[in-house]
C-alpha cells in the first residue's frame, strides 16, 4: 500500500478545535492544546476524546487503512462494542469497524494493553469519491499514519455544508452509544446533511466560562447547548449561580456570535434527578432555562429560542434508559431523529437552506 505522509494527513482532519502534533502522531484535540493547564485531570481527558473527529478527503483507493494509537475508557456496559471506527462514503454509512490492538484505560487510570492500533476498510467503490473516517468518541486517538491502495490518489475535500456546534454533558458525548455516528448530534445532522462539532464534554458541561470562550471562537452557522445535567449531581450550582452562568455563557459566546440561531436544551429525563438532588432538580433546571431564553428574548435576541429535553427523551423512553441517565444506542438514535423533526427540518429549521 501506499503510505500518506503525516503532514498531508493534518491537512485531512476534522471535527477538531486543535491537533496535538508530537513526533510521529497528530491528536485531534476538543480543547486548546496550550489551555490543558487550565482544566481538570477528567476534563482534560473527556476534551481529548475523538467523538466528532474525523479525516476528509476524496480518493480512488478501494482500500484504506489508518493506524494510531488508542486510549479506550473502560466503560461498565459490556453490552456493547466500544472504540468503533465508522466509514462514510460520499455522504453515506458504509461501514463499522474495530481495530486490532489498542490499549483500555481502567477506572483507575492504569492502562492495559499496548496503544498501537490498525483499523483496515477494504472493498470501497471504484472511483473517485469522498470518505469521511470517524473516531471513536470513548477513545483518545492520536494517528500515526494512513495508507491507500498503491498509485492511488488522495486529496483534501473542503467541507461545505453549514456547521452546527453541539456543546453538552455525557449525554452529548454519546460515550454510550456503538458507534462514532451514533451519538444524537452525529445522528440529527447526517439526517439534515449538515457538519458538526461535537463539544459535548462528559460529567464536564458546567456552564463554564471556559468552554463558552471556546465555542465563541468557533466557525459556526448555529449553536445548541444542552446544559444542566453536570451541575445536578454535586448541586454545583444553586439557583442564583446557575441562572448567572447560564446568561453569562450565553453572553460571552454572543461577543462573536451575536446573530447566529442558538438553542437551549435543558436535561432530558432522568427519574432519580427529576425532584431530587443536592441543588437544582431537573424540572427547576428546565424552569430556569426557559427563563433565562424568555429574558434574552425579551431584551433583543432574535436569534435565540428553548427545547425542553423531554421533547428528546421523556417517560415513555424509560426501557432506553438502561442506569436512569443515559440512553442506550437506540435512545440516542431517537433523540438525533427527534432533534432533526423538532429542530433541523421544515421552513423554520434552526438552520435555513
Amino acid at each position: 500500500m501506499q503510505a500518506v505522509p503525516l503532514t498531508a494527513i493534518e491537512t485531512l482532519m476534522d471535527g477538531q478545535i486543535e491537533i496535538r502534533r508530537r513526533e510521529g502522531s497528530l491528536q485531534p484535540m476538543r480543547l486548546p492544546v496550550k489551555e490543558l493547564p487550565y482544566y481538570d485531570a477528567f476534563n482534560r481527558w473527556v476534551g481529548s476524546c475523538a467523538t466528532g473527529c474525523r479525516l476528509r478527503f476524496s480518493t480512488d483507493s478501494t482500500t484504506v487503512r489508518l493506524t494510531a494509537t488508542q486510549h479506550l475508557l473502560a466503560q461498565a456496559n459490556d453490552g456493547e462494542k466500544r472504540g468503533a471506527y465508522d466509514l462514510y462514503v460520499d455522504g453515506a454509512f458504509f461501514a463499522r469497524g474495530w481495530g486490532e490492538g489498542g490499549a483500555v484505560m481502567e477506572a483507575d487510570g492504569k492502562l492495559v494493553g499496548d496503544p498501537a492500533l490498525t483499523v483496515e476498510f477494504t472493498s470501497l467503490p471504484s472511483g473517485t469519491k469522498t470518505v469521511e473516517l470517524w473516531l471513536p468518541q470513548a477513545a483518545t486517538v492520536a494517528v500515526t499514519g494512513l495508507a491507500v491502495d498503491k498509485g492511488a490518489n488522495l486529496e483534501p475535500t473542503a467541507e461545505w455544508r453549514p456547521r452546527i456546534l453541539f456543546h453538552g454533558s455525557s449525554i452529548t458525548h454519546g460515550m454510550e452509544a456503538e458507534g462514532a455516528t451514533a451519538n444524537w448530534p452525529a445522528v440529527a445532522s447526517n439526517l439534515a446533511n449538515l457538519d458538526h462539532l461535537n463539544l459535548g464534554w462528559a460529567g464536564c458541561c458546567l456552564l463554564s466560562g471556559q468552554a463558552a470562550r471556546i465555542i465563541r471562537d468557533q466557525r459556526a452557522d448555529a449553536i445548541v447547548l444542552k446544559l444542566g445535567i453536570n451541575v445536578h449531581g454535586e448541586g454545583l450550582l444553586k439557583e442564583r449561580t446557575f441562572l448567572d452562568s447560564a446568561h453569562a455563557m450565553i453572553s460571552i459566546i454572543r461577543e462573536k456570535h451575536p446573530i447566529t440561531p442558538m438553542l437551549i436544551v435543558s436535561p432530558i429525563w432522568s427519574p432519580p434527578r427529576e425532584e431530587a438532588g443536592e441543588g437544582l432538580t431537573l424540572v427547576r433546571m428546565r424552569q430556569l432555562l426557559r427563563e433565562v431564553v424568555t429574558a434574552r428574548i425579551r431584551t433583543g435576541d432574535a436569534a435565540i429560542g428553548y427545547l425542553d429535553g423531554l421533547e428528546l427523551f421523556g417517560p415513555a423512553d424509560a426501557a432506553l434508559l438502561p442506569d436512569a441517565l443515559h440512553p442506550n444506542t437506540e435512545g440516542y438514535r431517537l433523540m438525533g431523529e427527534r432533534f432533526h423533526d423538532l429542530v433541523l427540518s421544515g421552513p423554520e429549521g434552526l438552520i435555513k437552506a
